[in-house]
């Protein structure tokens, strides 16, 4: 009987050593680390604070320099109900610089912007559209943007300026029948011309 139980007597015992080794590393964990904090992974800024509400995949599309849509994604907090929450849930009200902004925003006129009763609002959604924007940003720049909301809270957005090129061409203003925002987004002009979305030409090469 030996030969048998012997290897497996030492099989059993290293088994329970290495489940001791286990339990200090899966233990260490413990609170307020990385993977207890959350992460949001996306092409743009966000904000996740207390405002009952989350920003995220906030960009400006901007067509030429001083001039963009600004999109979002706004969304319930995870933990709330999305039918339920949705009715109570606040408007996004305003748009406009960050306090301390080095940039000038201005928003056009635009209808206030709900969450719906899925939850969610994509600004980038055509059938749901952005808002026009103008300021002395450019492709490149990071513009703190201030969403104000109907409840009083408001959420300040590091946003970063991309071109109207490539996945944001068909990024378009959100509707609206403010005539007068509409003749003011006409009239508005840049000192630069429209971004050239083409790619770059490869020099020949020389002997080629």
């Amino acid at each position: 009987m030996s030969p048998v139980t012997t290897p497996l007597r030492r099989k059993l015992a290293l088994a329970a050593g290495l489940l001791c080794l286990a339990v200090p590393v899966l233990s260490s964990c413990g609170f307020d680390y990385a993977t207890d904090r959350p992460n949001v992974i996306a092409n743009g800024g966000y904000e996740i604070g207390n405002t009952g509400l989350r920003v995220l995949a906030a960009r400006i599309v901007a067509p030429a320099d001083g001039q963009g849509t600004f999109i979002a994604t706004i969304a319930l907090n995870p933990t709330a109900d999305a039918v339920e929450d949705a009715a109570d849930a606040p408007t996004l009200d305003q748009i406009s610089a960050g306090p301390n902004s080095t940039y000038d925003l201005t928003a056009k006129s635009f209808r206030p912007v709900a969450v719906g009763t899925t939850g969610a609002v994509n600004l980038a959604d055509p059938s749901v559209g952005g808002v026009a924007v103008t300021g002395d940003f450019k492709a490149g720049s990071i513009v703190p943007v201030k969403l104000s909301f109907s409840d009083g809270s408001s959420a300040v957005v590091q946003t970063p300026v991309v071109t109207k090129c490539g996945d944001y061409a068909s990024i378009a203003p959100k509707s609206t029948s403010d005539k007068s925002s509409k003749a003011a987004s006409e009239s508005s002009s840049t000192t630069s011309g429209p971004y050239d979305c083409s790619y770059p030409t490869l020099p020949a090469t020389p002997g080629a």
